[in-house]
C-alpha cells in the first residue's frame, strides 16, 4: 500500500509539472525570420535553432539566394528571433544538436549569378556551434562533398547518411553509398565511412536508442520512394523498417522526429504518420493545416510537433505550426 501511495504521489506530481510546462508553453510562434526550404533545424534545452536554406524559386538557384544565416528562437517566450552568428551558405545541410554543441554538415551552395544558368556545388566542410562560447568551430571535412543528406547524434558519434555530391553544371551528380561516422569524443580525427544499402537523396534521419532511421527520399532512378532503411550503431546492421503509405512524393523532402520515444513523420500529403508500436506499420495521428514538404518537424513543448517552413505547391512558407496528435487514433 505505501508503494502503491507514493508511485501515486509521484504520477500526480508529474502530470503536475507537465500541465503547469503546457501552460507556459507558447501558444503560437513568431515567423521565420525567412520563407526558407531546405533547411537546417534542431531543437535543443528549450530553444529552436534554424540554419541556412534556399530563398529562391523551386529548382532555380542563385549565390544571392542560398543562405548562411543563423536564428534561434525561446519556445517559451515564442516571439523574438536571436541572430547568431552566421556561417558558411548552405542549403540541404545536416543540423544536428548534441551537448554542448550544435553541428552543421555539407550542404549546398550556388555560385552563379541570379538568372544566369544553375551552377551548384556540395560543400564538404562541417563546423559545431558552441553554444557556451557563442562561436563556431570547424570540424575535419567530409571525406568527399555532400548535400541533401541527413544526420542525427547517437551515443557521442555523429552520423550522416544519404546525399550526393553536386560539382557544377558540366558533371553528373555522384549518389553518396557510405554513412559517414564521427567521433565526439575526439571531433578532430577524420570521419569514418560504412557501406549503406541505398542510394538516396532528400531523405530524413533520426533515431531512437540506437537504431538511425533513413525514411524516404528520391532514388538514382529519379523516382521518390517511401523506403525506410534502419541502421543499428551497436551492431552496424543494417534492416528495412515499413514503408512509409504512398503520397504525391511518397517520401520525398519529409521530415521526422521523434517524441517521447514514438516516431513521427510528413510529408506533401499533410498527414502526421506514426510508427505503430511493433515498429510494422503507420498509423495516421494528425494533420498539417497547411501541407508541406522540404520542411522541418522538430519535438516542441511539452508532447507538441513543429512544423517549420518549407513549402507547399504555390509558395514558400515561414510559419510554425503546432500539430496536435490525436491521442487514440
Amino acid at each position: 500500500m505505501i508503494k502503491d501511495n507514493c508511485s501515486r504521489r509521484w504520477m500526480l506530481l508529474v502530470a503536475a509539472f507537465l500541465h503547469s510546462w503546457r501552460l507556459l508553453a507558447a501558444e503560437s510562434y513568431a515567423p521565420l525570420p525567412n520563407a526558407v526550404t531546405s533547411f537546417g533545424a534542431a531543437v535543443h534545452n528549450g530553444w529552436l535553432y534554424v540554419y541556412g536554406g534556399h530563398l529562391g524559386e523551386r529548382h532555380h538557384y542563385s549565390s544571392n539566394e542560398v543562405t548562411g544565416a543563423f536564428h534561434r528562437l525561446n519556445l517559451i517566450e515564442g516571439k523574438t528571433w536571436e541572430t547568431l552568428p552566421p556561417g558558411a551558405p548552405a542549403q540541404s545541410p545536416a543540423f544536428v544538436a548534441d551537448g554542448d554543441y550544435i553541428y552543421r554538415i555539407g550542404g549546398m551552395a550556388a555560385r552563379n549569378p541570379k538568372g544566369q544558368t544553375n551552377d551548384v556545388w556540395s560543400r564538404d566542410g562541417a563546423a559545431r556551434f558552441n553554444l557556451k562560447a557563442g562561436e563556431w568551430e570547424e570540424l575535419p571535412s567530409l571525406p568527399s562533398p555532400r548535400s541533401s543528406h541527413d544526420g542525427w547524434a547517437v551515443d557521442g558519434h555523429l552520423y550522416v547518411a544519404g546525399g550526393w555530391t553536386l560539382a557544377g553544371k558540366e558533371k553528373q551528380p555522384v549518389w553518396a553509398s557510405t554513412i559517414l561516422v564521427l567521433d565526439l569524443s575526439a571531433p578532430k580525427t577524420k570521419w569514418a565511412e560504412i557501406p549503406q544499402p541505398f542510394k538516396r537523396r532528400g531523405l530524413a534521419m533520426t533515431a531512437i536508442g540506437s537504431r538511425l532511421y533513413c525514411i524516404g527520399g528520391m532514388d538514382d532512378h529519379n523516382s521518390p520512394t517511401s523506403a525506410v532503411s534502419i541502421f543499428d550503431t551497436s551492431t552496424q546492421q543494417w534492416t528495412e523498417g515499413p514503408n512509409l503509405p504512398d503520397g504525391e512524393m511518397k517520401g520525398f523532402g519529409a521530415s521526422v522526429c521523434v517524441v517521447n520515444r514514438r516516431l513521427y513523420v510528413s510529408g506533401l500529403e499533410g498527414v502526421l504518420w506514426r510508427l505503430k508500436d511493433m515498429a510494422d506499420g503507420w498509423e495516421d495521428v494528425g494533420h498539417l493545416a497547411s501541407p508541406r514538404f522540404f520542411h522541418r518537424l522538430t519535438p516542441g513543448v511539452a508532447g507538441q510537433i513543429l512544423a517549420i517552413g518549407g513549402e507547399n505547391d504555390d509558395a514558400k512558407l515561414n510559419d510554425i505550426e503546432i500539430i496536435s496528435v490525436k491521442s487514440n487514433p
